[in-house]
């Protein structure tokens, strides 16, 4: 995972002299997000701007109906295939295809690292196995590095699209939202947690009682501390504070903003780093402890917390707990079934006609749907109720290596 970034580029970097050209037009530029949030990828003002793929995939049409797309997956071939990064695709395949006689959906649960190097190496060849990938956008790499280069694209049906705030649209197709949050045993301090403000995690009393993954081990936390850095974070990060301490935040030699402070201070008070957020839940939440640590983790443990005798609970922090993890959905260029991969995207994304099934398997405690007519899994906090940082894949993708370094060379 450390080099991770440096061996995506070297790998584009030949995708794009060996395979581009042959995939049909010009994969050139990066554009960057624009700063407004709007969507940038533009459709093409006419057919002829359209490689041969877009042009016979309809990628960019969305107004299909459910109906329209499966009668066309039935003559593609009948079959879609999905990379996905959770197991639940399992359970996604099965659904689609009850609701889908005669179509055939084959899912892979793979991990982040296997399935880009997959369907990288898949792509320089020529022969896209996946037509759909479910992977997670948290450094802005998936839209800059894969969609701007049209190695993936953002299929967004309209009617659906209708449900979904745009402040997730600009760059992805949002699926649903996981957070990294801060989590306390409840057992041990039934009156609330002992910390609600982020700073209070620089305090003397926290030494080495903080558990998280270490940001160098994995690309999801070196994007997690980077999101304290960029953006209007910062300041966020100092107004929190000065509304805990009544004073104005003196920055470090060597700390350009608040975020970098955060986190030098963090990283003073000896986190332990574990090797994953079931080892940090478990640390937390298991009850008959007197002194317990508090730990960062994915929310997504909060649904392992009754089957485990978990005793815990996440903090909704001042000013915030980072930056969302947004589970995302592209269809992959040269797709050979791409009225299937619209077909299992739409069907994925909860479709619009009252059935939910293909969502369902998403829709547990601890994620949140992106769609405003979706409920959130019983017990879940209201989304709009928790404090979470902006996120800008722009600003994520250009400053991950600096702040990566910043965190490494703290010792």
């Amino acid at each position: 995972m450390l080099k991770r970034k440096n061996y995506l580029a070297a790998l584009l970097a030949l995708v794009m002299l060996l395979g581009l050209t042959a995939c049909g037009g010009d994969k050139g530029q990066t554009e960057a997000p624009a700063a407004d949030g709007g969507a940038q990828t533009e459709q093409p003002a006419a057919s002829g701007d359209l490689t041969e793929w877009e042009q016979s995939s309809g990628i960019y049409e969305t107004d299909e109906t459910d109906e329209e797309l499966y009668q066309r997956a039935l003559e593609e071939g009948a079959t879609v295939t999905l990379y996905s990064i959770s197991s639940r695709c399992t359970k996604v395949a099965e659904a689609f295809m009850a609701k889908y006689p005669g179509l055939e959906c084959v899912p892979f649960d793979i991990s982040t690292n296997d399935l880009l190097e997959k369907v990288t190496r898949e792509y320089k060849a020529g022969s896209p196995t996946a037509d759909v990938v479910h992977i997670k956008d948290q450094d802005g790499s998936m839209y800059l590095e894969y969609v701007a280069n049209k190695i993936f694209y953002n299929y967004q049906p309209a009617d659906i699209f209708a449900h979904i705030d745009p402040e997730y649209t600009a760059t992805t197709t949002p699926l649903y939202i996981e957070l990294t949050q801060l989590f306390y045993n409840t057992e041990a301090y039934p009156d609330g947690s002992p910390i609600t403000n982020l700073w209070q995690l620089t305090e003397p009393q926290w030494k080495g009682k903080i558990m998280m993954q270490n940001p160098l081990d994995n690309l999801a936390w070196g994007s997690w501390i980077t999101g304290f850095c960029v953006g209007d974070e910062p300041q966020r990060l100092a107004d929190a504070y000065k509304d805990l301490y009544g004073e104005d935040l003196v920055l470090s030699d060597g700390c350009e903003n608040a975020g970098f402070e955060f986190l030098k201070r963090l990283h003073a008070n000896q986190p332990i780093f574990t090797a994953s957020s079931d080892e940090i839940a478990e640390a937390v939440g298991t009850p008959g402890q007197s002194d317990p640590p508090v730990g960062f983790c994915a929310s997504s443990k909060l649904r392992k917390a009754e089957e485990n005798g978990w005793v815990f609970a996440p903090v909704n922090l001042e000013p915030d707990t980072g930056i969302p993890a947004v589970n995302t959905l592209y269809i992959v260029e040269g797709s050979e079934h791409p009225a299937a991969a619209k077909l299992l995207v739409r069907f994925m994304m909860g479709g619009i006609d009252g059935d939910t099934s293909g969502y369902e398997p998403f829709n547990t405690l601890g994620g949140w749907p992106v769609r405003d007519d979706i409920a959130p899994a019983e017990g879940s906090t209201d989304y709009a109720e928790l404090n979470v940082a902006p996120f800008d894949a722009n600003e994520m993708y250009y400053n991950y290596n600096t702040v990566r370094d910043f965190w490494q060379q703290l010792g």
